[in-house]
């Protein structure tokens, strides 16, 4: 099945440098879900939340990612790795990117996100939910 990132877009941004909120510690937050639409049935969303607390600022964004595919989305298809695995490993490059360069032109020193093995994250959710 060819299946290609077709858009990608910041759903929500909330950027906080208050003196009154130092934070002592960094951390770094991430979910990640997928939707599949009953009515378009060649594209599934993937959705992004994450906060970060910095030493100087906080972040909370929700980037929403649209893959499109040429043949009819399955049931065998949503339970498989490609929206757990593949697509988040395709889409998270660009959430790093816009990471960096927000907080670089917000005249910060840039946050370079750390790489994420979602082969490991989506077995953690598995074991979660059990």
């Amino acid at each position: 099945m060819n299946i290609q990132l077709d858009n990608w877009k910041v759903t929500n941004l909330n950027f906080n440098n208050s003196e009154e909120n130092k934070n002592e510690e960094r951390s770094f937050n991430l979910k990640v879900n997928h939707y599949f639409s009953s009515e378009i049935s060649k594209t599934f969303e993937l959705e992004f939340v994450i906060e970060i607390y910095d030493i100087n600022f906080d972040i909370a964004l929700e980037m929403l990612f649209l893959f499109e595919t040429e043949a009819e989305i399955t049931e065998n298809f949503k339970l498989s790795n490609f929206p757990k695995i593949n697509a988040p490993a395709i889409a998270f490059p660009y959430v790093r990117a816009f990471i960096s360069n927000f907080t670089l032109q917000a005249g910060f020193e840039p946050i370079i996100l750390p790489s994420i093995n979602f082969v490991k994250l989506a077995g953690e959710i598995e074991t979660k939910d059990k």
